[in-house]
């Protein structure tokens, strides 16, 4: 004779609840955020000479629609003070299209020239 396995009706039922258990974890997943890379937060420049900090958001950035490809790593590298390393992000070359200054260039978003207290926040 065969082998025959018989399913009866609190096997289905404990079946049922498992299966609902697990979809609703992978449905929960990722509207928690598991798995997904986490972004850097706030990021403080301070060196900028007489005019207040800047303070880069994270938050604000990704809010907007951007990826974290989109900066990383072509303008910035995804490292602690790798950005002003040098001090080589200056307002000259984010004028001239480096860093910050490839996105606020007036036309895909405000532009490095002029918005200064959309950057430079005093405390």
């Amino acid at each position: 004779m065969e082998n025959v396995i018989i399913i009866t009706r609190p096997r289905i039922y404990l079946v049922t609840k498992v299966l609902a258990l697990i979809t609703a974890v992978a449905l929960v997943l990722p509207i928690s955020g598991f798995g997904e890379e986490k972004h850097g937060g706030d990021i403080w420049f301070k060196n900028t000479k007489k005019f207040a900090p800047v303070i880069f958001s994270h938050d604000k950035h990704s809010q907007a629609g951007n990826q974290c490809t989109d900066c990383h790593d072509k303008l910035f590298k995804k490292e602690a003070g790798s950005a002003d390393a040098g001090n080589t992000m200056t307002m000259g070359t984010l004028k001239k299209g480096k860093y910050c200054g490839a996105c606020h260039d007036g036309e895909k978003t405000f532009s490095v020239r002029g918005s200064c207290k959309k950057c430079h926040i005093k405390n």
